[in-house]
């Protein structure tokens, strides 16, 4: 049996619960599951490299490790992990930076785009484009450097097709997220709790499937 949902529902409870749907605190827990996730995969890789050398008890190059280990996921499954990964971005951006009342810094600083009738839309698409280039950016460093490549993290996992579908459905849950938040910051200073608390709900079940595959690996070796 996959326990991966198992893992991606831990992983969302986690900023949902343990912040008592408090949107500031639940900021930081998110960053730590993410920052965690970011240390385990390459932990991850590094503890099936040093296991192959042992095995081989030769010393084996970065570059040929990372071409046996990595697995073809498909080019759709790839396009749309990476659309998930930018939508993640952008919902992170909408829930925690749009008005000032749960981060100090935020979208309402700027008073041109905030005044703007597209503001919201030309934000999101600022934000989802920085992400982009450093994402692509960072697909351009020398092979030996592929754990820090997030269009093939899912490369070097084994990914059941239960797997995949929940990483895509949170393509429609992130924009829901979005769409949530976007009506947090049109109704600012009022407050909606529902749909705060829907937005995190579903920003945490998104970033809790995106990097389960990462802490399952982790835990079950």
């Amino acid at each position: 049996m996959d326990r991966f949902p198992l893992y991606a529902l831990i992983l969302a409870a986690i900023p949902v619960l343990a912040s008592g749907l408090d949107l500031a605190r639940s900021a930081l827990l998110l960053g730590f599951i993410l920052a965690g996730a970011a240390a385990l995969h390459i932990n991850n890789l590094r503890r099936v490299h040093r296991k192959i050398e042992s095995l081989e008890h030769s010393s084996i190059s970065k570059e040929n490790f990372y071409n046996e280990l990595a697995i073809a996921q498909g080019s759709n499954f790839t396009a749309l992990a990476f659309a998930a990964w930018l939508m993640l971005v952008v919902a992170i951006a909408y829930l925690y930076f749009l008005v000032p009342t749960i981060l100090a810094t935020s979208y309402m600083q700027i008073p041109d785009l905030a005044s703007s009738p597209n503001g919201f839309a030309t934000y999101g698409f600022a934000v989802a484009l920085a992400a982009a280039a450093l994402i692509l950016g960072l697909d351009k460093l020398p092979d030996s450097y592929r754990e820090f490549k997030l269009t093939e993290l899912y490369s070097f996992y084994s990914i059941s097709k239960e797997a995949k579908r929940m990483i895509v459905l949170t393509i429609p849950a992130l924009c829901i997220s979005i769409i949530c938040s976007a009506y947090i910051g049109t109704i600012y200073p009022e407050h909606d709790p529902l749909a705060e608390n829907l937005a995190l709900i579903l920003l945490a079940l998104s970033a809790g499937t995106l990097v389960a595959i990462i802490y399952k690996d982790a835990v079950e070796g």
